[in-house]
């Protein structure tokens, strides 16, 4: 399977399928009957629409997936990556197949586009710039009415789900058009995630950090009632087998604009993920940001403890030696501390905790904590410090 699943990777394998454009027209019809029954997993009966075009199981094998497979995939199993990147890539070029003509199409393709994208893995939004080129002006300026009617409780039947989705895809479009709508569109909405989505596509070089999600400190009186409990040490035990035994993890990304904070996390078992987050924090709903360190000292204080011991072995060996006459005493004395010595020093100096990883705090005026450790030190301070330069200007 292709490592890069962009848009223009799975339409160039696309284009030169010998089935390629009917595995398109397949995915469009599927996905606006989705969108007609709204519903929110994808219909079934992909096969007889494949029969009724002619296309068998071998006909929908491409390098990214069956798509046949990948229409008939089960609501409660996981989509991976390259499928949604294939659903996608069809539906796009199945609508630069057959392009609406005049507002009013435009408007009913992109209602059915923000619907589908906000309740399937189908999103050709995010494909829409390279199968339609310059055609996808209209879309996109029909996407931003479709936002701003979603701003003002005008389009019950997307929601905000949908008018999220086509915001993002607005922001992250290539276009001119959709640029110039997306510029436009950040000074008008009210919708704070509209607005930090928007925002976020115009700010150049956003930071990014890569860590995990971890459990966010305690107050005082958690940590107490903890400790009573005995599950203060009981959490930590259970998060380690978890981790070594079913392979728990929960990778997550940190991406930072001076507008905004999103992370991108994901829950994963056995090696499967079972579970994806965005959670988007706007700079104005954050009541603090912290980066901490945990145990900055650690390193020095290991340095002592050691020169300490070194110390006082290598000080007994010597006036041992010195007092018996035993050269041997002597010199092993002296090493020991001029060992204990070099390791103070290399712990101290050499390793600085800086090096280490860091946890990076974000408390909402409103939810949850959250927390993200593992973090590269250097990487989170020069997205904190972006953070910091957006809000100052």
């Amino acid at each position: 399977m292709p490592a890069d699943q962009t848009p223009h990777e799975v339409l160039a394998e696309l284009a030169g399928h010998p089935r390629g454009d009917d595995l398109a027209r397949l995915v469009h019809a599927i996905a606006f009957a989705c969108a007609d029954e709204r519903r929110t997993s994808l219909p079934d009966g992909a096969r007889d629409a494949a029969a009724r075009l002619g296309l068998s199981t071998e006909d929908a094998e491409t390098n990214f997936g069956n798509v046949l497979a990948a229409l008939e995939r089960s609501p409660n199993e996981p989509t991976g990556p390259a499928t949604r990147a294939l659903l996608s890539a069809l539906l796009a070029r199945g609508i630069a197949l057959a392009p609406p003509e005049g507002v009013e199409a435009e408007r009913r393709v992109i209602e059915a586009l923000a619907w589908v994208a906000a309740h399937t893995p189908l999103d050709a939004l995010s494909a829409a710039d390279a199968a339609l080129g310059p055609k996808a002006d209209g879309l996109w300026r029909e996407a931003a009415a479709l936002v701003r009617r979603a701003d003002e409780g005008a389009a019950p039947l997307v929601g905000r789900a949908g008018a999220l989705v086509v915001a993002a895809a607005l922001g992250a479009s290539t276009s001119a058009a959709a640029r110039s709508e997306a510029k436009t569109l950040a000074a008008e909405a009210r919708d704070p995630v509209v607005r930090a989505l928007l925002q976020d596509a115009r700010s150049p070089g956003a930071a990014a950090a890569a860590g995990e999600l971890v459990p966010p400190p305690r107050g005082p009186l958690a940590l107490v009632l903890l400790a009573v409990t005995g599950l203060l040490f009981v959490l930590p035990l259970a998060r380690l087998i978890g981790r070594f035994v079913l392979r728990y993890r929960c990778p997550a990304e940190m991406r930072v604009s001076p507008r905004s904070i999103t992370v991108l996390a994901k829950t994963e078992l056995l090696g499967r993920t079972v579970r994806e987050r965005e959670m988007v924090f706007p700079v104005e709903g954050l009541t603090r940001v912290a980066r901490e360190v945990r145990y900055p000292r650690l390193a020095m204080y290991a340095g002592l403890f050691a020169l300490a011991i070194g110390s006082y072995i290598g000080v007994s060996l010597f006036v041992d030696g010195a007092r018996a006459g035993s050269p041997d005493l002597l010199g092993m004395g002296a090493l020991l501390v001029a060992v204990s010595i070099a390791i103070d020093f290399a712990l101290t100096n050499l390793m600085p905790a800086s090096r280490g990883r860091c946890r990076v705090v974000l408390v909402p005026q409103k939810g949850p904590t959250v927390a993200l450790g593992r973090l590269d030190p250097a990487l989170a301070d020069s997205a904190i410090g972006r953070l910091l330069q957006g809000s100052s200007s």
